[in-house]
Parts: structure tokens; sequence; C-alpha cells
């Protein structure tokens, strides 16, 4: 998983999170600078992780690894 920020028109940016190249979650609000949006990008990432808010993808990894330590 990855953060990054996306320039947008009016000199303002956005974060988007991406797993594999494919954009996972992105926000809507718009930010002043790169940093704010990368910092913003890192803790919607922390949600992703460790809430409901986790995307499929990550589910599966998870439950795979956990296979292998059980056997």
């Amino acid at each position: 998983m990855e953060v990054i920020a996306v320039a947008e028109a009016e000199s303002r940016w956005r974060w988007e999170i991406r797993h594999g190249g494919t954009v996972v979650k992105r926000s809507d609000e718009r930010f002043e600078t790169a940093h704010d949006a990368i910092e913003e990008g890192k803790r919607r990432l922390l949600t992703l992780w460790t809430g409901e808010d986790r995307p499929p993808i990550s589910r599966r990894l998870q439950g795979r690894s956990s296979h292998r330590a059980a056997g």
C-alpha cells in the first residue's frame, strides 16, 4: 500500500491510497500542500488496516498468511 499526493487545479492537493497501482481510496477533501495531503492519507491508511474500512485485498492476504502460520 502506498499513499500519494495528486495535484489538482488551483494549486490544491488530494491523497490517494493505492495497492499494486490500483486506487483503493481517495480523498474528496483538497489540501493546501502535498505534505498535508500525504499526512492525512497516512492517517486514513491506518484505518484501512485497523478498522472496518479494510479493502478486500487485505483480508485475503491476511487470511492466507494466518493459514500458513497455523500449518
